[in-house]
């Protein structure tokens, strides 16, 4: 099958006897532009040219996820051990969360009234609108 398609890609790209009339011209050099520079020329075939700024833009969210400190699985066993009994309370309380700012790159505190876990989203979500992801938060506490 490999030895078929080598094939095939041989006498698709080998055969240059469609250019046997130009293939031993000289190179034409223009009278009327100067010729181009390497940089230019390879500017104008250059495949990434449109994410210019890409990997700035890389490097700067790069620079905020230092701050992070992963959790360990068993970390993360406890906070959705915490969230299963939070989730099965009939009244929502009052939470005290140590997160990261993904927006900032810090850790920061929040306090306030849980309205609902989204397990397809994995977010907590409170009454006034914040949202925080799950795999972001470092302590959960219950705000007295």
């Amino acid at each position: 099958m490999m030895e078929d398609k080598e094939t095939i890609e041989k006498s698709l790209f080998s055969d240059t006897s469609a250019y046997l009339d130009i293939m031993n011209q000289p190179r034409h050099v223009s009278k009327a532009h100067a010729p181009m520079t390497q940089e230019d020329r390879a500017a104008q075939f250059s495949p990434f040219a449109a994410l210019t700024g890409y990997h700035r833009l890389l490097a700067e969210i790069g620079k905020r996820y230092q701050h992070k400190k992963y959790l360990t699985a068993d970390e993360l066993q406890q906070i959705k051990a915490e969230l299963t009994k939070i989730e099965n309370e009939k009244v929502m309380p009052r939470l005290r969360i140590e997160y990261f700012n993904a927006k900032n790159g810090f850790y920061e505190e929040y306090c306030g009234q849980l309205k609902r876990i989204n397990q397809q989203s994995h977010q907590l979500l409170f009454k006034d609108t914040t949202e925080i992801p799950i795999q972001n938060i470092r302590k959960i506490k219950r705000d007295q």
